[in-house]
């Protein structure tokens, strides 16, 4: 059982951590793309291809909307981890599991139904590497939620 105070700081600095992990990856992987317009990719979810003509500012926004979906899953795996201890025994397991989970809930689920302008399907190694940024997205989120709740276990 994992107490209520202590999970919701795990989820909270877990989620960061993974959020940290996955979108400093993402400026690796779609380099010469900038910071600038990946983090307005990732606002478009929310103001569309206007975000693209947003600047810094839409950038902003794309950066908190990351960090806000990265603590969402941060709580989503406190919680199955309170179901299953296993989850916190074996953070390199569930982690890597966690991160492919996310990257195909996010890329069928959420970035469709999200403001995001339609873009065609991704070549093969833009696939692999997008899990390998969701693969260390978990393994972050994963590490640190099984060392701040060491404790209690």
């Amino acid at each position: 059982m994992i107490k209520t105070g202590s999970g919701a700081r795990a989820a909270f600095v877990a989620g960061l951590a993974g959020g940290a992990a996955d979108i400093l990856t993402a400026f690796v992987i779609y380099r010469p793309a900038s910071p600038e317009k990946i983090l307005q990719s990732v606002a478009s979810g929310l103001l569309g291809a206007a975000a693209f003509q947003g600047g810094w500012g839409a950038a902003a926004i794309g950066l908190a909307a990351h960090f806000a979906l990265a603590v969402i899953w941060g709580v989503i795996f406190i919680l199955a981890a309170g179901q299953a201890s296993a989850v916190l025994r074996r953070p390199i397991l569930s982690g890597l599991g966690f991160g492919v989970v996310v990257y195909g809930v996010m890329n069928a689920i959420v970035v469709p139904l999200s403001a995001a302008p339609p873009r065609g399907a991704p070549p093969a190694e833009m696939i692999g590497l997008g899990l390998l940024a969701h693969a260390l997205f978990g393994l972050a989120l994963a590490f640190t939620a099984a060392r701040l709740l060491r404790a209690e276990r």
